[in-house]
C-alpha cells in the first residue's frame, strides 16, 4: 500500500527529531520511497510557541490502517513526544495524510487527514513530491489545493545550499524593540546546541566604538602565529558574508556555514534575529573545529549583545565615544557600562585610550569582577603595517596586549616577534584599503564616528575629493560637516543598505557654503565615477562614513553587489 505521511517537530532538535522518526517508521514495516524537503512553519492556534519544522513523506506498507497507526504511536513513544498543552509545542507529531487512496472513518481514525485542506505546512512538501496526487473525496490535486489557500508564506523550505542559507537570511527583520538586546535567546539556543560557548578555547572579547574590528582581526593573526587554531567573529562583513566567521585567517567554507545554519536553525527555529544566529554558528564552528583561541567582536554594546554568551578570558575595550546612544545611551556612562559588561569574573581587561569618565566606570567594573586592568604596550614598529593608517599601529599594539594575556590564561608561551610578521596582512578589507583607479590613488575606509574620521583624516596631507554615505542611526551632522571641511570636493550617495540615510537629506545638514558646493550621486558607482573625474590624475578619492558604503564600492568593482542583511532595528531616522 502507498501512503503518505506527515512530520512535525517543534521542540528540541527539530531535524534530529524528524531524522529519528523516519529511521523508526523504516524499520517498523513503513518504507521510506520519497521525502519532501524540511519546511519551517509558523505556528498555527497556539502562537506562542516555537516554530515548526514539517516533511512530507510517501511510503510502500504491507501494515493495515489500524497496524500504521499503532507504529506511528510506538515512535512517538520511543522519541518521548511532549505535548505540553492542546495544539501546543511537541517534540514529534505524526499523521496520516493518505492511505492507498482509501477514505476511512472510524473512531480515532480518519483518512485523507481532515484538516488537510487547510494546512499549508503540510500541502507545501506534499505537493513537492506528489504534485498531482488527488484527494479521493474531494478530487483536487496536491498542487490545487495548496493554490487554494487564501493565506499563504507560512511555510518556507528550509535551505541546503550556500545561496539558499544568504536568501533565507536576508529576508529575516530586524530584531522587534522589546527583544532587541537580550541574552536570554541566543543562551537558550545555545544551551539546546550543547554549550558551543563552553568549548570554543580561550575567548578573547572585544568592545569598543572604533578600531575594535581590526584589533579583533590582529589579535586572531597574532595567536595564529604561534601555531595555535584561532577562530575570528567579527561584524559587520565588507565584501562577504563569510567573513565573518573566520579560522585561521579563512573564512567559513560555504558547506561548513550550510550545516553550522542548519543545525542552529534545528536548535532554534524562528527565534533568533540574524545576528543571534551568525553568532550561534560562529559559536558552534569554532567548538566543531576545536579552536585553541576565539577572538569574539561584540556587534553592539556589550553587556546585552549576543556575543557576551561567550565567557572572555580576555576583555577588551579599544575606545568608547557617543554612538548609538539612542540603543545604549543617553549619555556616555551609561553607553561606558554597556560596553564594560563583557568583563568577566577573573579576566584580564585591556583598555584603550578611554575618556576619563569612561575609564573610571570600565576600573570599577574590573575591580567588581575581581579583573586585573591592563594597558596596551608599545606601539610596534610595523611599517608595513603604518601603510594602512598610524591608527593601525595603535590598534596592533591593544591586539598584542590581548593575545598575549590570552596566551598565559591558556598557559601558553606567546611569541610577539612571531606575531608581528603576520601582522599587516591581517587587516579586514575596507581600512585604509588602497586601490589604483583611472590613474587616481583611492582610499576605501569604513569609518563612521567622529573619532575614526578625525584619525582618519590625519593621514591626509592634501584634501582629497570624497564619496561619502551615513547610516540613518549616526551622529551624521558632525561627520559631514568633518568630511566636506577636509575636502576638495564632496560627492554625497546612499549605501544599498536599507539603513542609509538619503543624500539630499545628509546634503542640508550643511553650513550654506558647503550645501552648495556638495553634489548628490544616486548611488555608489556614479559617486565613483564622478568623484574619479573630478580628482585630477594622480590626485586622490576618498570613500568613507560606512562600512556598507566601502562593502557596495569594493563589491561593485568586483562586479557584484553587496550583501546588506536587516540586522539593527533603527530607531533614529533623518
Amino acid at each position: 500500500m502507498k501512503v503518505y505521511l506527515s512530520l512535525g517537530s517543534n521542540l528540541g532538535d527539530r531535524l534530529q527529531n524528524l531524522n529519528a522518526a523516519l529511521d523508526l517508521l523504516d524499520s517498523g514495516g513503513c518504507r521510506l520511497r520519497r521525502l519532501s524537503s524540511v519546511y519551517e512553519t509558523a505556528p498555527l492556534y497556539y502562537l506562542k510557541q516555537p516554530a515548526f519544522f514539517n516533511q512530507v513523506v510517501a511510503c510502500e506498507t504491507a501494515l493495515s490502517p489500524e497496524c500504521l497507526l499503532a507504529l506511528i504511536g510506538r515512535v512517538e513513544r520511543a522519541l518521548k513526544r511532549r505535548r505540553l498543552l492542546r495544539n501546543g509545542p511537541r517534540t514529534i507529531d505524526v499523521d496520516i495524510l493518505f492511505y492507498d487512496g482509501q477514505i476511512i472513518k472510524r473512531p480515532g481514525l480518519e483518512i485523507p487527514h481532515p484538516r488537510l485542506a487547510e494546512r499549508e505546512f503540510v500541502l507545501a512538501p506534499l505537493a513537492e513530491i506528489a504534485p498531482g496526487l488527488r484527494h479521493p473525496s474531494a478530487g483536487l490535486t496536491a498542487r490545487q489545493m495548496l493554490a487554494a489557500l487564501k493565506e499563504r508564506g507560512g511555510a518556507r523550505r528550509l535551505p541546503v545550499t550556500y545561496a539558499g542559507v544568504e536568501a533565507w537570511l536576508s529576508a529575516l527583520p530586524p530584531p522587534p524593540a522589546a527583544a532587541h538586546y537580550s541574552l536570554a535567546p541566543i543562551r537558550a539556543a545555545l544551551a539546546r546546541l550543547g554549550g558551543p560557548e563552553k568549548k570554543m578555547g580561550t575567548v578573547v572579547h572585544l568592545a569598543g566604538s572604533t578600531g575594535k574590528t581590526s584589533s579583533a582581526c590582529l589579535a586572531a593573526a597574532a595567536l595564529g602565529a604561534c601555531g595555535w587554531r584561532t577562530g575570528l567573529y567579527t561584524s559587520p562583513h565588507v565584501l562577504r558574508l563569510r567573513e565573518r566567521i573566520k579560522l585561521d585567517g579563512r573564512d567559513i567554507s560555504e558547506e561548513d556555514f550550510v550545516d553550522c545554519f542548519l543545525a542552529v536553525e534545528s536548535a532554534a527555529a524562528g527565534e533568533l534575529s540574524f545576528f543571534e544566529t551568525l553568532t550561534a554558528m560562529a559559536f558552534l564552528y569554532f567548538s566543531r573545529k576545536k579552536a585553541r583561541f576565539s577572538v569574539v567582536e561584540a556587534g553592539l554594546g556589550g553587556r546585552l549583545d549576543a556575543t557576551n554568551a561567550a565567557d572572555g578570558a580576555v576583555a577588551g575595550l579599544t575606545s568608547v565615544s557617543l554612538e548609538h546612544a539612542d540603543l545604549l545611551g543617553p549619555g556616555l556612562k551609561e553607553i561606558t557600562a554597556h560596553k564594560a559588561g563583557i568583563i568577566k569574573k577573573g579576566a584580564a581587561v585591556v583598555m584603550g585610550a578611554l575618556p576619563p569618565e569612561a575609564a573610571r566606570i570600565v576600573g570599577r567594573r574590573a575591580a567588581a569582577a575581581g579583573a586585573r586592568l591592563f594597558s596596551p604596550g608599545p606601539v610596534p614598529a610595523v611599517p608595513a603595517l603604518k601603510k594602512a593608517g598610524a591608527f593601525q599601529l595603535v590598534n596592533a599594539a591593544f591586539a598584542l596586549k590581548c593575545a598575549g594575556l590570552a596566551a598565559a590564561a591558556a598557559g601558553l608561551k606567546f611569541s610577539p616577534r612571531r606575531a608581528l610578521k603576520k601582522l599587516p596582512a591581517a587587516l579586514p578589507p575596507g581600512r585604509f584599503q588602497r586601490l589604483s583607479l583611472d590613474g587616481r590613488r583611492v582610499i576605501v575606509d569604513g569609518a563612521h564616528n567622529a573619532e575614526g574620521v578625525a584619525a582618519l583624516l590625519k593621514e591626509f596631507k592634501e584634501p582629497p575629493v570624497c564619496v561619502a554615505a551615513f547610516m540613518r542611526d549616526k551622529a551624521i551632522e558632525g561627520l559631514v560637516s568633518a568630511l566636506a571641511a577636509a575636502s576638495s570636493v564632496l560627492v554625497l550617495t546612499r549605501s544599498l543598505s536599507y539603513r542609509s540615510a538619503r543624500p539630499s537629506a545628509v546634503r542640508r545638514l550643511l553650513p550654506p557654503a558647503a550645501r552648495r558646493a556638495a553634489e548628490v550621486a544616486v548611488n555608489p558607482a556614479q559617486a565613483l565615477r564622478r568623484a574619479l573625474r573630478l580628482a585630477p590624475p594622480g590626485g586622490t578619492v576618498l570613500v568613507a562614513g560606512s562600512l556598507y558604503l566601502a562593502g557596495d564600492i569594493l563589491a561593485g568593482l568586483g562586479g557584484r553587489r553587496a550583501f546588506h542583511p536587516r540586522e539593527m532595528l533603527i530607531k533614529t531616522c533623518k
